[in-house]
């Protein structure tokens, strides 16, 4: 008889929003991943946060997860606090470097594709940096939401649109 293994720990802050659940995990002490319910089409409803829960065994990750929890309330409300520390996914060297680049742009900053890939010397790459935003699955601590396309129209956004455009007002000076 093989032996069972026991279940791999959860950790998770599920931040429960009139746009649906925005589900924060974490591992080691670090945020691993942040998943934001699809919006195909504009919400109905205007964006609030009701409630949040974590679950998470080890108090290292309930720790960042209550990090995590005051960081987004504060982001998704106008106000900045310093992000909780974050476990980079494994990635090519530089898709890292375009995540690093995100994460130095200023608050309601943007920035188009190919001017990140020219401030990071690599001006033939603004399609790297499209796919370094496709692939990132912290897109509320590593904010790929302020790169627009080249004639300023917002490019895409992995939860849709909406998504975007909130993040964007919320970084602006005086919505706090």
């Amino acid at each position: 008889m093989t032996p069972r293994r026991p279940p791999a720990e959860r950790a998770f802050l599920d931040l429960t929003s009139s746009w649906g659940v925005i589900r924060v995990t974490a591992g080691g002490g670090k945020i691993r991943a942040c998943g934001l319910p699809n919006l195909a089409c504009e919400p109905r409803r205007v964006f609030r946060v009701m409630r949040s829960r974590c679950v998470a065994a080890a108090a290292a990750d309930r720790r960042v997860l209550r990090q995590a929890d005051l960081y987004l309330r504060a982001l998704l409300t106008g106000r900045d606090l310093p992000a909780p520390e974050l476990d980079i996914p494994t990635a090519s060297p530089l898709v890292i470097r375009v995540w690093r680049a995100l994460q130095a742009l200023p608050r309601g900053a943007t920035i188009s594709y190919g001017e990140l890939a020219r401030r990071m010397g690599c001006p033939r790459k603004a399609r790297v940096v499209g796919q370094a935003c496709r692939a990132n699955v912290l897109p509320l601590f590593i904010p790929c939401h302020r790169v627009r396309a080249a004639d300023g129209s917002p490019g895409g956004f992995s939860a849709g649109l909406p998504w975007k455009r909130l993040l964007l007002e919320r970084e602006q000076p005086g919505h706090g």
